[in-house]
């Protein structure tokens, strides 16, 4: 990464912050040169005073005169850092919140095909994770960095009008010990570059361990006994690598010791020389000095220790704006949604191919069209691309070849989240959120109770017997996130909850993906019949393994590695004698 880029990033981070907080940046600025001169004050001006006073006929006047101003200092700075202190617990959760805010919404916007490129995944996980501490991580590396500036900025002003030699002394030795102090960073980098996979191991172990979907697995088998070794692992191999660094890391520290020794002991020898020989040094500019030397010497040599901070934040600042900065390859039509059907067909797919990362061809010269109010099937082994077919009908993907097309117009032509809208979803892998189960419904807060009563009507008619009779009860909170008396759905339970969701709302199309897969017998039965009043003011696209849901069918779909093979009603299709006859059968004789 370049200098310029760097510095490009942390400007970046700077203006995202002053548009979060604009006062953050120059209190920090002048709460570090409070520090730095409060340091500089005491330990060089005023002790140079105080002693020149007490070795001068003990100039009374002048030393309560100092010690007036000390506490002057001293009273404002505790007031000032007690009001800032307040300031950034406050200022914290907004500037965190600012650059969440960005990683959620830029999440929520990007293309569904980002979560399949790797690297642009790791980048968002990155990204999001570190929102929560890298800008207070950044802001106290800035807060470091001019706090060591204005320290050697005070104390080398100090030593030029005091005696500009001295400057040599202090900054050559300085010099070699900066060399040193690079070598022990890049060792550091080194070894922590190399612990990460180990790390990654016993990390992996410690999550696997706790969480709930793993939790009968370990009680029940022995992975607990590999997951055991596959820590001990990680630890012996850790302490193997801090063996191996640990002889490096002690050489480079006695040179750097060397260095600063060598560098106390010449300048000591020559304030000495000025005070015995030339006589041109008093007891006040000896001990001035000699601590303006030591505030120097330490804060150069924490230089190189501040520009590596700063290059790690680089490194996750420029993941962060690569992030942000995607530009999305389905772009946003302009279009509404048409009034009046364009064509015979609700939705129609002309010779679609797909191919993920312009790879295999998932879907092959994909052909059909569905009309408003009928009721297709998809089915087909696992793999087959049925949930695919899917996502394109939504456009979370856009065809490879081919067209898809909504009321007679191209879906490429509609704005994405109204063309979205016209489509109610049920996945067969569903997610509950810790949030009530009304508002995991009906996906918004503060229902009316008009919308209580439908939902309820809902849920009776699907059979969720979670609560029997106390409506109250739908006010209750899914997951044990953040409350102890939250609920825990089994699969079933949050397959209904989908359910429910897709059947509050009325839209054009109603998608299935194996909606019943995870209910029992009865509750399935209860979904068919439930399912043939909704069908009635919905068009439904139904992907099941379940033949004997799909029976009824305007048309069933047949697909096989990316293709259609067979197509038509039950009837024609087990007449037919063909692939679906055969899953058919195989199903039927089961029973």
């Amino acid at each position: 990464m370049s200098k310029k880029f760097s510095l490009s990033n942390s400007i970046f981070y700077l203006k995202s912050i002053f548009v979060y907080d604009w006062i953050r940046i120059p209190g920090l600025i002048l709460t570090a040169l409070f520090v730095a001169f409060d340091t500089w004050f005491i330990k060089v001006y005023a002790i140079k005073v105080i002693l020149d006073a007490l070795m001068n006929n003990y100039d009374f006047r002048r030393i309560i005169i100092m010690i007036s101003i000390i506490v002057g200092f001293k009273t404002i700075k505790l007031v000032y850092d007690s009001a800032w202190e307040y300031y950034i617990k406050r200022s914290d959760p907004i500037i965190i919140s600012g650059f969440q805010h960005v990683a959620f919404k830029k999440a929520n916007e990007v293309d569904i095909n980002c979560y399949d490129d790797t690297d642009y995944y790791n980048q968002y996980i990155y990204s999001v994770e570190e929102t929560s501490t890298r800008p207070i991580l950044f802001l106290n590396s800035l807060f470091q960095l001019c706090q060591t500036l204005f320290s050697i900025t005070l104390a080398g002003f100090f030593i030029l009008i005091s005696d500009p030699l001295i400057l040599i002394f202090v900054v050559v030795p300085i010099l070699g010990d900066s060399l040193v102090r690079t070598r022990m960073i890049k060792a550091r980098m080194e070894r922590t570059h190399a612990i990460i996979p180990e790390k990654r191991k016993m990390d992996y172990v410690v999550r696997t361990s706790y969480l709930r979907e793993n939790a009968l697995d370990i009680r029940i088998t022995n992975i607990h006994l590999v997951l055991k070794d596959l820590f001990l692992d990680g630890v012996e191999n850790m302490i193997e690598l801090y063996k191996k660094f640990s002889n490096r890391f002690t050489k480079l520290y006695l040179v750097s010791d060397a260095f600063t020794h060598i560098n106390n002991s010449l300048i000591l020898l020559y304030l000495i020389y000025k005070i015995v020989v030339t006589q041109t040094l008093t007891a006040g500019d000896f001990i001035a000095i000699k601590e303006a030397v030591a505030l120097m010497s330490s804060n150069l040599g924490k230089i190189i220790e501040r520009i590596q901070a700063f290059q790690e934040h680089n490194t996750y600042i420029e993941r962060f704006r690569t992030f942000c900065n995607y530009r999305n390859k389905l772009t946003d039509g302009d279009s509404g949604i048409p009034q009046t059907n364009l064509s015979p067909y609700l939705l129609q797919l002309t010779n679609v191919t797909f191919s993920y990362n312009n790879q295999s061809d998932v879907l092959k010269n994909i052909n059909f069209s569905i009309k408003a109010g009928e009721k297709i099937a998809i089915v087909g082994k696992n793999g087959a691309g049925k949930s695919t077919l899917i996502k394109l009908m939504m456009r979370l993907y856009d065809a490879t070849k081919g067209s898809i097309e909504f009321k007679g117009a191209d879906i490429r032509t509609f704005n994405k989240q109204e063309y979205l809208s016209q489509f109610d979803t049920v996945f067969q892998d569903h997610n509950s959120y810790a949030c009530s189960l009304i508002e995991n419904i009906l996906v918004e807060s503060n229902p009316t109770a008009e919308e209580i009563d439908k939902v309820m009507d809902i849920l009776d008619n699907i059979d969720f017997s979670l609560f029997p009779e106390d409506k109250s009860k739908i006010e209750i909170e899914l997951t044990k996130e953040f409350s102890e008396e939250g609920v825990i759905l089994s699969g079933g339970q949050n397959q209904k909850v989908a359910l429910a969701r897709a059947l509050y709302r009325v839209h054009s199309i109603l998608i299935l993906d194996e909606p019943s897969s995870a209910l029992d017998s009865i509750s399935e039965h209860k979904w068919m019949r439930l399912m043939e009043k909704v069908e009635m003011n919905h068009t439904v696209i139904l992907i099941s393994h379940r033949l004997s849901s799909v029976r009824d069918s305007d048309c069933i779909y047949y697909m096989e590695d990316g293709r259609i093979i067979e197509s038509g009603p039950h009837d024609e299709l087990m007449d037919l004698q063909g692939y679906y006859f055969q899953m058919f059968k195989v199903q039927a004789d089961a029973y």
